[in-house]
């Protein structure tokens, strides 16, 4: 239990969807540290080393969460680090591409959050046990009406389509490719995109 009153525990977990994706995150991130310089400004290597590990932590915990509340916590913490190693460490465009992107993302957030909050409590309702936000037991016990999950899935792939990226909803990535420092690159294409086909099949 972390939030017991709101239904909120710290629930962690790997199955079949995510094994290969934590696998793959724990190689890849280790690689961008260690083989990639980071070019960075005399005095500023432990902040951008620090900010990808905490990127790494975002990205793996968002692979592990068995709860939907802390699925959220993780998958926005990506965000800030990725935003900040994009206009700290990026090319000379690297401002406009890092507002481009966090503004991008926290759009697909807010539908995110109002999807995650409604499924927990219209799901915990069907359940008879008040809010919860335990994925499992959402998705084994659960009673939606067809038009409520229709609505809900809505809510939950605008966030994921802008993470993936799906058209329309992609322009920020080539801004924030070619502008992000080596390592944020790698990183971006190697696992924080598939944080949204993840949340898609989860």
């Amino acid at each position: 239990p972390w939030i017991e009153t709101w239904g909120i525990s710290w629930h962690l977990g790997v199955d079949g969807i995510s094994l290969f994706l934590v696998v793959l995150t724990g190689v890849l991130f280790p690689i961008a540290i260690a083989g990639i310089d980071p070019h960075a400004k005399a005095g500023t290597e432990k902040q951008y080393y620090a900010w990808l590990l905490i990127m790494q932590t975002g990205v793996m915990g968002s692979f592990l969460s068995l709860d939907l509340f802390l699925f959220f916590v993780f998958f926005e913490l990506v965000l800030v680090p990725m935003y900040l190693l994009i206009g700290g460490w990026g090319y000379e465009k690297r401002v406009y591409a890092a507002t481009k992107f966090f503004l991008f993302t926290m759009f697909g957030s807010a539908f995110l959050l109002v999807a995650i909050v409604a499924t927990a409590i219209i799901g915990g309702n069907s359940l008879g046990t008040g809010i919860t936000f335990d994925l499992v037991l959402l998705a084994e016990e659960a009673e939606f009406a067809t038009s409520t999950a229709r609505w809900l899935f809505f809510g939950i792939a605008v966030a994921f389509a802008v993470k993936v990226p799906i058209f329309p909803v992609h322009t920020w990535l080539p801004d924030a490719h070619t502008q992000a420092p080596t390592a944020g690159s790698v990183v971006l294409a190697g696992v924080m995109l598939k944080l949204g086909t993840y949340g898609f099949v989860r």
